[in-house]
């Protein structure tokens, strides 16, 4: 999902800068990891008084730390943390995930907290009370440029030539719902287009479209095929009424898909003039799938659109982001 794309996208371009920095990438689990590449920790300590000390010898030595993660513990006393929030989700919504107790206090005893857009930054400012949030917008592989429509893998599917595609979860916020009623409508104008559904199974996604002509339930599919349908795609969807940025459609954009997304959360800031906007309503997914499906000229202008914003948001100038971030908590 979008933090694990997120993390291995900043790792592959810290390894590869130039930078004058030793950069030791640390993967964090309990005691009960059997994985052996991972630092194994009591979690059950991480909500406790002891915590901070958790993370002090945990961690090892650093000049810095870079935590991505609210659920793990803090750098420790007299370290500098950076620290990553990516949304607010689990405050606004009951099944995104437990709340980490300490959240507002790590939040703002972190030297610095970054967040992927202004709309996450404007929540961490409401909800965590920190007003200083420095924002740095997701990036995206640029081997994604290069990436064709998997049309094999397509028919393999049972797909038809024309289809839509929506890749992520099934939580409340991803408004599966409005979705499902949105293509009953979509249906009646366009029989022959089908909806392509990815992403881990949920009894909610299963419920929702069940008994809808069209939509094809794909469960998870492994990283490349995906974007070889994202690239085969008629559009890609995001009707999501809370994002802290969207990675989905930037790689959209990459693969060469034009993207429909909801007018909600950070995924304007994601779109710029590169998306068809619409309301995340019923209505407002049925028409802009409608009009993206039977004007080729508007599919194609945002096609270029996105490839050209797609372009220019790599890994790399992410990183070096961060580790100009790195570099001015040393003072």
């Amino acid at each position: 999902m979008g933090q694990q794309v997120f993390e291995s996208g900043l790792r592959e371009a810290l390894a590869e800068s130039e930078a004058d920095w030793d950069v030791r990438w640390l993967n964090v689990g309990s005691m009960r990891t059997a994985d052996k590449t991972t630092r194994r920790l009591p979690m059950r300590l991480a909500d406790s008084f002891g915590r901070s000390l958790l993370g002090r010898l945990g961690y090892g030595h650093a000049d810095v730390v870079h935590r991505l993660d609210l659920r793990l513990p803090p750098a420790g006393p007299g370290r500098p943390e950076v620290l990553t929030v990516h949304d607010c989700a689990p405050w606004r919504y009951p099944d995104e995930g437990r709340i980490p107790p300490h959240a507002r206090a790590d939040v703002a005893h972190a030297r610095v907290v970054t967040a992927p857009s202004a709309f996450a930054a404007g929540e961490i400012a409401e909800l965590l009370g920190r007003q200083d949030v420095a924002v740095i917008p997701n990036g995206v592989d640029t081997a994604l440029l290069d990436v064709r429509p998997d049309l094999v893998l397509a028919r393999r599917l049972g797909l038809p030539r024309t289809f839509v595609l929506h890749a992520g979860g099934a939580s409340q916020r991803k408004n599966l719902g409005a979705l499902a009623a949105a293509w009953r409508l979509v249906q009646t104008e366009r029989s022959d287009v089908g909806l392509a559904l990815c992403g881990p199974r949920d009894p909610r996604r299963d419920a929702a479209f069940a008994d809808i002509d069209g939509a094809h339930l794909l469960g998870r599919l492994p990283r490349w095929d995906l974007l070889g349908l994202m690239a085969a795609a008629a559009a890609i969807v995001v009707p999501s009424r809370y994002e802290g940025f969207g990675l989905p459609v930037l790689e959209a954009m990459a693969v060469g898909a034009p993207v429909v997304a909801a007018r909600a959360g950070a995924l304007p800031e994601a779109c710029g003039d590169a998306g068809l906007l619409v309301e995340p309503t019923t209505q407002g997914l049925a028409g802009g799938l409608i009009r993206v499906l039977s004007d080729p000229t508007l599919a194609v202008d945002l096609t270029q659109r996105g490839r050209r914003r797609a372009a220019v948001r790599d890994w790399m100038t992410v990183a070096r982001s961060y580790l100009r971030i790195y570099q001015s908590v040393l003072g």
